[in-house]
């Protein structure tokens, strides 16, 4: 199943830095937010989703995903992972991959309730790969 997905080998320990990058990602975000920056911060809480589940896959299996699709990425950790949680968790990762067309490539500007969402979803994800990982 997992031959579906088009993937790359990583070394387990770069987990380490797509973690990082989640982290760097998200506290970007929360800044965005209190800035009032509605767009970068929508956007910085996407990015973390995605470095996140790199963090997840990398860690655990010693993949990641090469696709241009997200989805294909959620797809290839809903079938790796099993972990408790991780439906719930996926869920908050597929609202942000949701959001990232929107906020990155449509003409209009995202807006403060839709970012305030995408933060939390971004927060939550990241705290279960967090958890997941140890």
């Amino acid at each position: 199943m997992v031959n579906k997905f088009q993937t790359a080998k990583v070394e387990k320990s770069s987990s380490i830095n797509f973690l990082r990058k989640a982290r760097d990602f998200f506290k970007s975000a929360k800044d965005n937010l209190e800035a009032e920056n509605w767009n970068a911060a929508g956007l910085d809480a996407v990015h973390s989703g995605i470095s996140a589940n790199d963090a997840l896959l990398a860690c655990l299996h010693g993949v990641r995903s090469t696709s241009k699709s997200h989805d294909d990425a959620i797809g290839l950790t809903a079938t790796l992972v099993n972990r408790e949680g991780a439906k719930d968790a996926l869920n908050h990762l597929r609202r942000l991959i949701a959001k990232k067309n929107l906020i990155e490539y449509e003409g209009k500007c995202f807006p403060k309730d839709e970012a305030e969402k995408v933060v939390l979803h971004a927060e939550r994800f990241i705290l279960w790969v967090e958890s997941a990982l140890g």
